[in-house]
């Protein structure tokens, strides 16, 4: 079955006897026999609008559950996840965000020392090393960023100072459940700002808001701010910022007339009516119920751990003054879990247009025993190396499976391509060998589908992306 090694450009490899067809694969051209996508054969029921986000997502090869809470995050969306990263990226450098890296394994005494080691109790991993020293796996990080700068912070000129970081987070979820939305490890975008009083604060405050606004905009979701509880955290004033979906966890209200929306948890805890003027009880009529996901969170603290950590400036009166903080949180995971959620169907993926992992995939039909195959497969790596240049460098695939296996056949491959949510297939014929040379494109964005003349299939996709916002890598 086996033949010997054989070496491309530094790569060692061993390949099957029927190699030859696929040596294009190690020169650089992204195929989908070289990609990990694990996908579920699905019987008729779980083709079904009744089958949970997670099988679907499953099915599709994106994530495989280890135990509850806990997954593995599957090449394939492991790259639209970095994607989404890159926007956030964008948008904290953007604001003069700093991306750092902090310890995930936390000190007892730095959570003691802001009350909150006893505050959060079980939802805390806590472990204790072998000198019997007591550790938290971070589910958040005031503590560790305030240490850290009251190490360094001396000048009130080093202010307005935003820290960002995005790791992973734990919390001990006391039911798991919604794949990726109530996860037990998770990954989280975590800004921290200081400022020099509370005026420049919450003017930090509203900049980082904005930011956030322009993230969920870049992706094409309706997200709401929301008026919130601070809760725990601590501080006066808090938003969150929900996406709205039929399966939210959260209850949200807002009013038709002044767009300004709230929490219910919110409205029950105190007088918050009064940020809307225009509403004046619970079943006034211009406000509204709608179920929303909670996909951010925004807190000014003001010197609640700036004190416990003692971080300071000195004033032109040479007085120390607390620093005024702001937390500001994204979860990355659970962003992109609700956005396909909200924009998917039970057979086809959809991922927000900046954030999907590859773009286009060249799919030659044929079969082994096809005698035109192999041109097809030819051609389909003429318009790869025509395609992927420039912004598309990265973004083109080829599913070069017509050798690999007697049972992925054309439809197979068509109907895995559509699921894995390809903004557009570039499906190679017959018809595209012939004198006309047609190929027919298929947009899953609108659904549309139409037959290009071979000549003009590049120019056309170039147009298309010249305009469009994506994030590469």
């Amino acid at each position: 079955m086996w033949t010997k090694c054989h070496r491309f450009n530094g790569l060692l490899t061993v390949l099957p006897r029927w190699d030859k067809p696929l040596l294009y694969r190690y020169y650089g051209r992204q195929t989908v026999s070289s990609l990990f996508i694990p996908m579920m054969r699905t019987s008729d029921q779980s083709a079904s609008a009744s089958v949970s986000r997670k099988t679907i997502l499953e099915n599709a090869g994106l994530l495989k559950q280890s135990r509850p809470g806990l997954y593995y995050i599957l090449p394939v969306a492991l790259r639209a996840m970095y994607k989404l990263i890159k926007v956030v990226d964008e948008e904290m450098t953007r604001i003069g965000g700093s991306k750092l890296g902090t310890p995930c394994l936390i000190p007892a005494d730095l959570w003691q020392s802001s009350g909150r080691w006893d505050t959060l109790g079980a939802e805390m991993f806590k472990l204790k090393d072998r000198h019997n020293r007591h550790y938290c796996l971070g589910p958040t990080h005031e503590e560790s960023i305030s240490e850290l700068v009251g190490t360094y912070l001396n000048s009130k000129n080093m202010m307005p100072l935003r820290l960002y970081q995005i790791d992973r987070k734990f919390r001990d979820e006391i039911r798991p459940r919604l794949g990726l939305r109530r996860a037990r490890e998770f990954w989280m975008k975590d800004m921290y700002s200081f400022d020099i009083d509370k005026e420049a604060s919450l003017n930090s405050y509203e900049i980082i808001c904005e930011a956030y606004v322009r993230i969920f905009n870049r992706l094409g979701l309706n997200v709401v701010k929301v008026v919130a509880d601070s809760g725990a955290m601590g501080g006066d004033t808090s938003h969150e910022f929900h996406l709205i979906a039929d399966d939210g966890e959260d209850e949200i209200l807002i009013c038709d007339q002044c767009h300004k929306a709230m929490n219910m948890e919110t409205l029950k805890s105190g007088d918050v009516m009064a940020e809307c003027n225009l509403c004046e009880g619970k079943q006034n009529k211009n406000i509204q119920k709608y179920r929303g996901v909670e996909i951010g969170h925004a807190f000014y603290l003001g010197t609640k751990y700036s004190k416990a950590a003692s971080v300071t400036y000195t004033d032109e009166n040479n007085c120390k003054v607390y620093v005024e903080m702001g937390s500001y949180g994204i979860g990355v995971t659970r962003l992109l879990d609700a956005a396909l959620e909200v924009q998917s169907t039970c057979n086809k993926i959809r991922w927000p247009s900046v954030i999907t992992p590859y773009n286009i995939c060249i799919v030659p039909l044929g079969s082994p025993k096809d005698n035109s195959s192999q041109q097809l497969l030819q051609l389909a790596q003429q318009l790869y190396d025509k395609l992927a240049v420039g912004k598309l460098q990265n973004e083109v695939v080829i599913d070069d499976r017509i050798y690999l296996s007697k049972t992925v056949g054309p439809g197979t491959r068509l109907r895995q391509a559509t699921l894995l949510g390809y903004p557009y297939l570039i499906i190679l014929g017959k018809q595209a060998l012939q004198k006309q040379g047609y190929i027919e494109l298929e947009d899953q964005l609108n659904g549309s589908k139409q037959n290009i003349h071979i000549d003009n299939i590049v120019d056309h996709i170039q147009q298309v992306y010249e305009k469009r916002d994506i994030c590469t890598l």
